[in-house]
């Protein structure tokens, strides 16, 4: 995608704390030359468990002039493959904002929210008419229409131009936290519960 090489970023204790558990589950030789692996996401899967890894954090503003603005962190997983992109800085994927309608983020499987274009599908649903509770219930069904051998959990929040909030989320119990300049405090509420099937491998 034309991204510069950057240099190693990772911390010491990230380093030691993925050298000491790759260490114990494959040789020396095998982890030297783990990045050209062919078969890399069984070790993605040792190394980490997507449901709970945490760090990705989605925040949707709106001004009182009804302009619409998207923040999306990335939980940027230590070892993750080399050279992937996850849908943080994607806009559509993991992101999106029109002040006609609507704005979505998402969290979970950033490779589901990349081929769903999942945060404009949000947004795409709210143009078409639909309420925040519909197109987040949409765009969750339309993840789980998807092929491939890998589909984890994905967790949405949108609002629409309106201001109201949604959140949606494929793992039981899954919270969002919500605040409009008629609230004195934030609110958290539990997300739509929207099931999609899981699969790794």
């Amino acid at each position: 995608m034309g991204f510069e090489k950057q240099a190693d970023m990772l911390t010491p204790e990230i380093r030691e704390a993925r050298n000491e558990l790759m260490n114990s589950e494959m040789s020396p030789e095998v982890f030297a030359n783990l990045a050209s692996s062919v078969d890399l996401h069984q070790w993605v899967t040792l190394a980490t468990d997507p449901e709970k890894t945490r760090g990705t954090v989605n925040v949707l503003a709106q001004d009182h002039n009804g302009n619409l603005c998207t923040g999306v962190s990335t939980s940027g997983w230590a070892w993750k493959y080399p050279g992937r992109v996850g849908d943080s800085p994607i806009i559509g994927a993991g992101n999106y904002a029109d002040n006609r309608y609507g704005a979505a983020g998402c969290t979970g499987m950033g490779e589901m929210a990349i081929r769903g274009a999942t945060a404009h599908s949000v947004v795409f649903y709210l143009k078409s008419g639909a309420s925040v509770a519909e197109a987040g219930v949409r765009a969750m069904q339309d993840l789980d229409h998807l092929g491939g051998r890998y589909l984890s959990g994905m967790n949405i929040v949108a609002l629409d131009k309106n201001g109201t909030p949604g959140g949606f989320s494929s793992i039981k119990d899954r919270t969002f936290i919500y605040q409009t300049d008629e609230m004195s405090t934030h609110e958290e509420t539990t997300r739509t519960l929207v099931d999609i099937t899981q699969r790794w491998g």
